[in-house]
């Protein structure tokens, strides 16, 4: 009884929150995101993962999953890994060890020059950047931009030319246009 009461007040100050996600492109739904985050204190995870079928030339299957830990507000450890049509992709994790962060996987920078991470991509799911002019992003090992649109959206453009633009009510992500170089998609929160 006395282990109970003194949990209670670690489980009362848990909460989670589960987001899906349909991915479109030219009107027809390719495949589905879900977005969990969890919060414990000063702890949060996000875990992303998604599954797209579609067919360009030839079939494509698209399986991912991206996690990330903060703590306090500061990236402590994310990890990204993609699967396309049965191979591996990307499998890499970006770690805070001591006072840097090392990228471990398939990357060309092991130590980013970085002591602080405070946004990275994935809390754009569930956090609208107002005041944010800047985020990590994991896939390219670096920061970029965000910019406010005319339409009232968060554009984000990538080293290599693609972009994506998020959308958002009641401060939670609902709508992404993704402009890459072969194709458009849209994600719409269900």
């Amino acid at each position: 009884m006395v282990i109970l009461l003194v949990l209670i007040p670690i489980f009362s100050k848990s909460q989670s929150r589960q987001l899906n996600y349909k991915i479109l492109q030219g009107g027809d739904e390719i495949g589905w995101m879900r977005l969990e985050k969890n919060m414990a204190g000063n702890k949060s995870t996000l875990v992303l993962i998604s599954e797209i079928k579609t067919r360009m030339i030839f079939r494509i299957n698209v399986s991912a999953k991206e996690t990330a830990e903060f703590d306090n507000g500061k990236l402590i450890q994310s990890s990204q890994f993609r699967k396309t049509n049965g191979d591996i992709k990307v499998n890499k994790q970006t770690r805070f060890i001591a006072d840097k962060y090392e990228v471990v996987g398939h990357c060309e920078k092991p130590n980013l020059p970085y002591r602080y991470i405070g946004t990275n991509l994935l809390s754009l799911y569930c956090q609208e950047p107002a005041g944010i002019h800047v985020l990590y992003c994991d896939k390219h090992e670096c920061f970029i931009k965000v910019t406010k649109t005319e339409d009232g959206g968060y554009k984000v453009k990538f080293p290599d030319g693609n972009s994506n633009v998020f959308y958002y009510s009641g401060g939670i992500c609902a709508k992404i246009i993704i402009e890459h170089t072969f194709y458009t998609a849209t994600i719409i929160l269900k």
